[in-house]
């Protein structure tokens, strides 16, 4: 099911809920009601379906994912609610004798919203909503796939074999996608007649392990990462919109020029806030690698008090806390976004020597600085943190395999969003990342 699926049958619940409401307060005069309040319903639904795209409620790869969490689902019904009532109560305040559905609307919003939540909660229960999957070959990508589809939701693993077998007759029925490693065909010919006669020929979705774990994960594997043929198929095959560099070129610098009236007071605020309560120099000035490997100034509200050479141990200031949490600090970025050292989204700039260190640890890393980078992307939405470096002999390492772990997966999020990159992507992940500000989300990564 698709999220417009989920929209269609949304608003036949929203309506329908607002039918009964109704009724149950005006009985058999329940039409002249609906029908007078009908312009107000409409926006209030509008509103919500905006507030729940917002908070992810009709990304339904994330659903198939991950249960519901309370605390989103709480927050957008009180931003509806408030929003809603905002625009009722200010319309009849009017002198226009337009009916408004004060009174029934919080009755109606916590119907509605309570049915989001137990739609969404128990449909990937049923099996017709799962998307049944097949997988032949052995590999590291097939085996975390089948990994993740195990522990999501959404999804049945229909059967798992190294090699499909010959004269074995295999079921099509319900099955939605044929998942195959992609060295099978190579280390087994014999599989090619199977798969072809079996399921290809009779008009199954069959797919490389490869392709399926970008689409189910929305990030790609690190052995297709460390494969120089499919890099070169998925990025370099990659057909970009000749309008969409210029278009996003346009659009960092309208919205930092309509940001700098509101942000260059509150940067003055912060400066003195920083320099008075910390007594540092408020700004802080690194070199980080942008596009095609050039280094540039990076300017941020200093967060750091001071680091030990020997282990790298982060003190943070009075104030660090603070400009972290709501991402404060990243203000005076708006000047590289305006010399057009970095983007609003792309992948995160590297410090120089972090890139030093990765490039000698993950394959074809350099890759990240074929896109300028950005002050949020695709890997600081959906993973946690940057990996922890270590100091030996004066040189930056990256030794312990948990940290060389995070750094493959937010690599491996970055080379997803150059792929996919596309106006589109740019505002949703801008919108998301505003909503991260205020509200932390625990189901990263």
């Amino acid at each position: 099911m698709t999220g417009k699926l989920f929209f269609i049958l949304d608003t036949l619940a929203f309506f329908a809920i607002t039918w009964l409401t109704v009724y149950m307060r005006h009985g058999n005069k329940v039409w002249d009601s609906f029908h007078h309040q009908l312009w107000t319903f409409v926006p209030v639904f509008l509103f919500a379906s905006f507030v729940l795209w917002l908070f992810s409620f009709y990304d339904v790869k994330l659903l198939r994912k991950q249960v519901i969490a309370y605390r989103r689902l709480a927050i957008a019904f009180l931003i509806t609610l408030a929003g809603s009532a905002s625009v009722i109560y200010f319309v009849s305040a009017l002198p226009l004798h337009i009916p408004t559905p004060r009174r029934i609307l919080i009755a109606i919003l916590l119907i509605y919203f309570a049915y989001v939540y137990l739609f969404r909660r128990n449909y990937f229960k049923l099996d017709v909503a799962k998307t049944n999957l097949l997988f032949f070959g052995d590999s590291p990508t097939l085996t975390e796939l089948v990994k993740e589809v195990k522990n999501s939701r959404g999804f049945n693993a229909r059967g798992y074999e190294t090699a499909p077998v010959a004269g074995k007759r295999y079921s099509l029925r319900n099955l939605d996608m044929v998942i195959i490693g992609s060295k099978l065909f190579r280390e087994q010919p014999q599989a090619w007649d199977v798969i072809s006669s079996q399921f290809i020929a009779k008009g199954a979705v069959v797919d490389t392990d490869f392709n399926a774990y970008e689409q189910i994960l929305r990030r790609v594997s690190r052995e297709s990462i460390e494969d120089s043929s499919w890099l070169l198929r998925g990025i370099g095959n990659r057909h970009e919109n000749s309008m969409y560099g210029m278009l996003k070129r346009t659009f960092d610098l309208t919205l930092a020029l309509c940001l700098l009236p509101i942000l260059a007071p509150l940067g003055c605020f912060l400066w003195l806030l920083v320099r008075v309560i910390d007594g540092e120099k408020p700004i802080f000035k690194q070199k980080r690698v942008g596009l095609l490997g050039k280094e540039f100034n990076i300017y941020k509200f200093r967060t750091i008090l001071s680091k030990t050479q020997e282990s790298e141990q982060e003190r943070l200031t009075k104030t660090g806390p603070f400009l972290r949490r709501f991402r404060l600090d990243e203000i005076p970025q708006i000047i590289n976004v305006l010399r057009g050292d970095i983007s609003f989204v792309g992948p995160r700039p590297l410090w120089i020597g972090e890139w030093a260190i990765l490039n000698h640890s993950i394959p074809h890393h350099t890759i990240r600085t074929i896109v300028k980078p950005g002050i949020t992307g695709w890997a600081q939405l959906n993973f946690k943190a940057p990996p922890n470096y270590k100091t030996k002999n004066g040189q930056s390492t990256l030794e312990e395999k948990q940290a060389f772990d995070a750094a493959f997966t937010r690599f491996s999020y970055d080379v997803w969003y150059i792929k996919n990159r596309t106006i589109g992507l740019d505002l949703d992940i801008m919108i998301k990342t505003g909503l991260r500000m205020f509200i932390k989300d625990s189901k990263i990564g």
